[in-house]
This record gives C-alpha cells, sequence and structure tokens, in this order.
C-alpha cells in the first residue's frame, strides 16, 4: 500500500456499533481492504501481461529481420532473372542461349514460390504487430485501473478521517511567520493659530 493511513484505517475493520453491526468505520476499512485486494491482483495479472508484451516484443523483432533478409533476397533473384533473360535474348538460338533462358525461367519460378512465402510470413508478422499492441493497451489499461482503485482508496481513507474525528494525514509543516510588519505612523499636525487683528476706533 502506498497511502500510510490505510493501515491506520484497517485496525477499525473489526469495529462493531450497538446492534452488533459493523460500524462507519468498519465499514470504510472493509471497503479499503477490498480494494487493497483488488490492487494486488491487478498488479500480479500486471506483471504477467508485461512479461507477454516483453516475448512478443523480442518475436517480432527477429520476425522483422528476417522479413528484410528475405525481402533483400527477392530483389537479388529478380536482378539475377533479368540478368540471364537479357543474356540470353543476346546469345541467339544456340545451345548457350537455351541454357540462360532456361536458367531465367527457373529464377522466376523461385521467385514466385519466394514471394508466396514472403507474403505470408509478412501476415505472421503483422499479426503479431497487432497483438503486441494490443497487449501493450492491455499494460496501459491495466495501470490506470491500479491508479483508480488507489485514488478511490485514498478518498475512502480521507472520509475515514472525518468518521473517526482524527486527522490521519502527516501534519503539514507550519510556515514561519516573517517578522510583523508595522503600520505606518499617523502624525497629526496641531491646527494652524489664526490671529484675528482688531481694528482701532479712530
Amino acid at each position: 500500500m502506498i497511502d500510510p493511513r490505510f493501515k491506520e484505517v484497517l485496525e477499525f475493520i473489526e469495529e462493531r456499533d450497538e446492534n452488533g453491526e459493523p460500524s462507519v468505520r468498519a465499514k470504510i476499512a472493509i471497503k479499503i481492504q477490498a480494494y487493497a485486494q483488488d490492487v494486488d491482483d491487478l498488479r500480479k495479472e500486471l506483471v504477467g501481461i508485461e512479461d507477454e508484451v516483453s516475448d512478443l516484443q523480442v518475436s517480432v523483432d527477429a520476425q522483422s529481420i528476417a522479413l528484410h533478409e528475405q525481402s533483400e533476397r527477392k530483389t537479388d533473384l529478380v536482378t539475377e532473372a533479368q540478368d540471364a533473360a537479357v543474356r540470353a535474348a543476346m546469345s541467339g538460338s544456340g545451345a548457350g542461349s537455351a541454357r540462360l533462358r532456361k536458367m531465367a525461367q527457373s529464377t522466376r519460378d523461385r521467385i514466385t514460390e519466394f514471394t508466396k512465402d514472403f507474403e505470408e510470413e509478412a501476415n505472421r508478422v503483422a499479426q503479431l504487430q497487432i497483438t503486441l499492441d494490443a497487449k501493450k493497451q492491455a499494460v496501459k489499461d491495466q495501470r490506470s485501473m491500479i491508479v483508480r482503485r488507489l485514488n478511490t482508496m485514498s478518498s475512502l481513507a480521507d472520509r475515514a478521517g472525518v468518521e473517526f474525528g482524527i486527522e490521519l494525514t502527516a501534519p503539514q509543516p507550519q510556515a514561519q511567520s516573517g517578522p510583523r510588519a508595522t503600520a505606518p505612523r499617523v502624525v497629526r499636525r496641531r491646527p494652524r493659530r489664526v490671529r484675528v487683528r482688531r481694528r482701532r476706533a479712530s
């Protein structure tokens, strides 16, 4: 389990209320336990799928290399047949020409058979690639399911913290308070005295 709160919640799995039924806290703990078992099962399945992906990848890589080599061999055979046909045409109608024509025809027959085998092998590689892609997607889906269940377990642990009346999460470090800012000093000015001049009687 990743979340350390899960262990604390599971301690209440046997708790019963006044009627002998599982308490709210126990029900939450039971759900978390079920999800935890599900996560363990999914992880075991994930290991098996990942092993299949590795084996398929090795097979696809090896057969792809062999297919590439066959493609190059086919190109060589086509070139060989073309050369034999050209030499047969240039040699006239003698015994040498007949031998070259026979050689060219034999090479063309080999190309036909080779092409058939090549296409069958290419189809096998394509099917293997499809299976490999499907297994890779299954790995992604399996990981997503594990994450979703862990998130659900965390949500249940949050709810458990409310039901238990305690804080199950680790205490957060308190932010250090900086020096208190002093309020700007208000300077009060005394009102200006106004002197009134009195006129003298004339």
